[in-house]
């Protein structure tokens, strides 16, 4: 059996994957819709939507399966991802990558597959829509229009859900998308009773750069600052811009606060000395930890964080 290879932007790809925050749900109905219209189609026992996580493989919508979750090292989808074209197999016992593979081997002896991957809005290979069957199989010309066509409605859903929860001048998750991936993991993190903690930022200064230099600087202020955010985000982190120019971190459970927000200082630095630019981006930011009081709500820690946050811009103006 051959392993799965790893796309060269591997951890860009999984910042991106993990921003759309679908890893972990189910029985979304404009998926499962899909999937539904797939396996009539195509007459097959078995049509998914997959996406592949860092080490696994979670379906997202499926038909004529049970299980939600495999490892990735013998995920047939895997392999799609690496190949802008789909990745056909008419029969699994005949692929030299595939014959002693236990998909192939047992439940579901998977015979035919045929995957085509899926693309998040900036580009990002997240997953497949596939099709299995436990009979060998040929596929037309004319059926791959067909699931190329599928796999873009895919795709529009996906560009969908990103429009709603994406901040369209600075590409980060908007006040809507924090609040909805950062409650799940609120929840999570409460459950386990596992330590996190919430930065809450305003940049300082920021309505004088409007003022003097115009309002493209200060938007270009507000793309930089986030893309240093996202630059440090961690896998299960949460980031978001909750508006103008205050923006929100959650931090995975055992990260410690004061090291992003050194490292986002010194990044920072760097920038304001080699941009050119007659101003310099500074901020001003609160933390909360879970561990410093019971918190009912995601909304209850970023309102506490808000407001330690503003004590140290009066600090500063006091200064």
């Amino acid at each position: 059996m051959k392993f799965p290879g790893i796309p060269q932007n591997e951890e860009e790809r999984l910042k991106s994957l993990y921003m759309i925050d679908l890893l972990d749900t189910r029985d979304d109905e404009r998926f499962e819709r899909l999937t539904r219209i797939g396996q009539r189609l195509f007459q097959v026992p078995v049509a998914v939507i997959n996406l592949i996580d860092r080490d696994r493989q979670w379906t997202l919508a499926c038909q004529g399966l049970s299980g939600r979750e495999m490892k990735r090292d013998i995920s047939f989808c895997a392999h799609a991802i690496l190949q802008e074209e789909p990745l056909i197999i008419s029969d699994a016992r005949l692929d030299e990558r595939f014959h002693d593979n236990p998909l192939v081997t047992g439940e579901p002896f998977i015979r035919f597959y045929a995957g085509y991957p899926v693309h998040l809005p900036d580009g990002a290979v997240v997953g497949t829509l596939c099709l299995v069957n436990s009979e060998p199989r040929n596929f037309t010309a004319d059926d791959v229009a067909s699931l190329k066509d599928l796999a873009c409605i895919v795709e529009d859903e996906f560009q969908v859900i990103n429009m709603a929860m994406t901040d369209s001048l600075t590409d980060i998750p908007n006040r809507r998308g924090f609040y909805h991936s950062g409650e799940k993991r609120f929840r999570e993190y409460q459950q386990s009773d596992s330590a996190f903690s919430i930065l809450y930022f305003d940049l300082d200064k920021f309505k004088p750069i409007n003022d003097m230099w115009g309002h493209a600087e200060g938007d270009e202020v507000l793309r930089v600052f986030s893309a240093q955010l996202r630059q440090l985000m961690g896998p299960k982190d949460v980031i978001g811009r909750l508006g103008g120019d205050e923006f929100a971190v959650l931090l995975a459970s055992g990260k410690e606060p004061l090291v992003f927000q050194n490292r986002l200082h010194e990044n920072l630095n760097v920038w304001n000395q080699q941009s050119g630019k007659p101003y310099n981006i500074n901020y001003s930011y609160g933390v909360i930890n879970s561990r410093s009081g019971k918190f009912s709500s995601l909304m209850e820690m970023i309102k506490e964080s808000d407001s330690v946050m503003y004590s140290e811009k009066r600090r500063k103006k006091l200064g």
